[in-house]
């Protein structure tokens, strides 16, 4: 029995930000390195990732969305040659710039999981004038917004953040946080977001094999219980992917 099986007894784990897809940003590096990422995903529990390659103008690259569909369409083959059982859902970080307004005026977005209205979207790691703002004209566009990783933005404050989620925005945590993998700034605000009740969605962002993966799915286990690990990796991804209205999502702690 896998070490990790006893933490994710459910059988719809679901990973929503991971850059597994080969030789397209600053993820996997090869086909090699994606099989070994999609056999330690496995391991820890989890059966389906949506693949999300960072689309924009951000330091992670720009991946064109045919390019990231075709490899989705690849890595499922050789997942499948290899036996791995692990599903693979569209998916795009979209870094937030003006050329992204650009691009959702043309329908150029790829949606969470392919379908729907739910972005994935990240900030740039510089100060961003208005952050606030600018989220805010992204929703007016129709669209439903999962905010990376707001633990790790510098410039993003505690009062900042509630704001935002008081304007519907959604929060995923990166589950290397609950670890210190980001160091003590980004667990302490982790821990802050997830129990203020704010966020709804903890992801890994794997961007290569990684063995702290397990101990965070314990961290996040021991601090919020099965019930928080559940709706944090399985209830509200799976819920995002079916396209639900952000108001009838539930925090992953109350």
């Amino acid at each position: 029995m896998p070490k990790c099986a006893l933490l994710c007894q459910t059988s719809r784990v679901l990973d929503l930000h991971c850059h597994i897809l080969p030789s397209v940003d600053d993820g996997s590096s090869s086909w090699e390195m994606s099989l070994e990422m999609g056999r330690c995903m496995v391991e820890a529990g989890f059966k389906a990732i949506a693949a999300s390659p960072h689309y924009g103008e951000g330091p992670g690259g720009d991946v064109p969305i045919p390019v990231g569909l075709g490899k989705l369409e690849e890595l499922r083959e050789r997942f499948k040659q290899e036996g791995i059982e692990l599903d693979l859902l569209p998916n795009a970080e979209h870094h937030v710039s003006p050329q992204l307004f650009d691009r959702l005026k043309q329908g150029d977005v790829v949606p969470i999981g392919g379908q729907g209205n739910w972005l994935l979207v990240e900030l740039p790691w510089s100060p961003l004038a208005n952050p606030e703002e600018i989220l805010f004209r992204l929703q007016m566009s129709g669209h439903r917004l999962l905010l990376a990783h707001p633990e790790r933005y510098s410039y993003l404050d505690v009062d900042a953040v509630g704001r935002l989620v008081e304007r519907g925005v959604k929060l995923q945590l990166e589950l290397g946080s609950f670890v210190g993998v980001y160091g003590n700034r980004s667990k302490k605000r982790a821990r802050i977001y997830g129990d203020k009740g704010w966020s709804h969605v903890i992801a890994t962002d794997l961007h290569r094999p990684e063995k702290w993966v397990v101990d965070g799915l314990k961290a996040v286990k021991k601090r919020y219980g099965s019930a928080g690990l559940h709706k944090a990796l399985e209830e509200n991804p799976r819920a995002i992917v079916s396209d639900a209205d952000g108001d009838d999502l539930d925090p992953f702690i109350d």
